[in-house]
């Protein structure tokens, strides 16, 4: 696929996910989970996500109190959508904590929102950026400086959910 054209079906797909998620708000819950995946490179679909999904959704129910409500994969993967009775800032800090000890956290998307769709951020509590797959610095650092080819991000992203 042309990267003009993977790029666009990566932003139509997130922009339904956006939709999807503007639906939920106002919830008549504390928070929602959105459970996703960082994969480096164009791959986001196939047996190596639907691994690292299913192990980081176990992962996710086990450490969280969370009621699935929507699934679903698109061109950037499997996704999973969930209501949960607590309130949104220590659900984050869950969330945060599940990603830094899961053995392929980094490759893990959990995003948090309150009752009324503000999705709460690393910053917001005080806590460091997620870090790069490669070298430890942080991973936005990384991506604006282009420091890492995207194969060897993928090779590393492969070897992680391979040890699963």
């Amino acid at each position: 696929m042309r990267y003009d054209a993977l790029r666009d079906s990566l932003l139509r797909a997130r922009e339904s996910r956006q939709a999807l998620l503007d639906d939920l708000f106002p919830a008549p819950f504390p928070a929602t989970v959105m459970l996703s995946l960082n994969l480096p490179g164009p791959e986001k679909t196939g047996a190596r996500a639907e691994r690292l999904f299913e192990s980081g959704e176990k992962a996710l129910l086990e450490a969280l109190r969370v009621h699935s409500t929507v699934r679903g994969c698109d061109e950037l993967g499997p996704f999973a959508l969930y209501r949960s009775g607590l309130q949104a800032t220590p659900l984050k800090r869950l969330a945060i904590c599940l990603e830094s000890t899961h053995p392929a956290g980094r490759l893990l998307d959990i995003d948090i929102f309150d009752h009324l769709g503000r999705q709460l951020g690393r910053d917001q509590l005080d806590i460091p950026p997620r870090s790069c797959l490669l070298c430890g610095e942080p991973a936005l650092a990384c991506i604006r400086a282009k420091r890492h080819e995207s194969d060897e991000l993928m090779r590393r992203a492969h070897a992680v959910i391979d040890a699963l």
